[in-house]
């Protein structure tokens, strides 16, 4: 008989009235028993033999944040799946992981910066996200199987070009990407046919398209891409002096 189990008490669940929770689990592995007890001794629980004497049989005995430290102090131990589900189906969602304490809002904010980072004057960078959509089209003007309607899983990446706020640390808002080509493109041809928007809707006449449709945007580049290993790469208009 283990000394370190409370085998002179053998606790029924049901018959708890300490105002802790006692949790019954069976078939725990005779290896295991040992490091499961010592599991119970640091969450400051109470291994007791079950009711019915049976080996393997245990009702551990705890409020619930030792339950939950116990949860947490199993989860990485092998043979005791039958522990940790009962743990498990005890305590739900009702108590959090000891290990990962709720954490106060404030703390999630970190405005104050004690000193701005040295920026050069007229720093750029470049600040793409990529987009993808699903849409059919035929090429009327190509001599080969893309003249049939097909379609393509395309992807679209788009590039703006702005200047380094040494304030913010920002150049421009990813956000605002997404939202303006979200808008003004992926919605527009998502699962649509091209060829009602682009009379001939190659990748390249597409890319230019939605340049057209961006230059709101401080663009560098747009580029789209038919297939994993075929894209264009526009740079915009021809500037007026060629």
């Amino acid at each position: 008989m283990d000394p370190h189990v409370d085998n002179s008490l053998r606790i029924d669940p049901a018959q708890n009235r300490s105002g802790r929770q006692a949790v019954a689990f069976d078939h725990v592995p005779s290896d295991c028993e040992a490091p499961l007890r010592a599991c119970c001794e640091r969450a400051g629980c109470r291994l007791f033999g079950s009711a019915d004497g049976s080996a393997g049989a245990f009702v551990v005995l705890g409020d619930p944040e030792a339950l939950a430290a116990l949860t947490e102090l199993v989860a990485p131990l092998q043979g005791l799946k039958g522990v940790k589900r009962a743990l498990a189906e005890q305590l739900g969602d009702g108590v959090a992981p000891v290990v990962s304490p709720p954490m106060d809002a404030d703390l999630y904010r970190k405005r104050e910066v004690c000193e701005g980072e040295a920026v050069r004057p007229g720093t750029t960078l470049l600040v793409t996200r990529e987009f993808s959509f699903d849409a059919a089209h035929n090429l009327p003007r190509y001599e080969g199987k893309c003249e049939r309607l097909h379609g393509h899983s395309y992807r679209l990446r788009v590039t703006v070009q702005a200047p380094l706020d040494a304030w913010s640390g920002l150049c421009f808002d990813f956000h605002d990407i997404k939202k303006m080509v979200n808008e003004r493109v992926v919605k527009v041809l998502d699962h649509q046919y091209l060829n009602e928007f682009l009379p001939n809707p190659s990748a390249e006449h597409l890319a230019v398209w939605a340049w057209e449709r961006l230059e709101a945007l401080p663009l560098h580049e747009i580029q789209v891409w038919e297939t994993p290993t075929s894209f264009v790469t526009y740079h915009g208009p021809p500037s007026a002096d060629g």
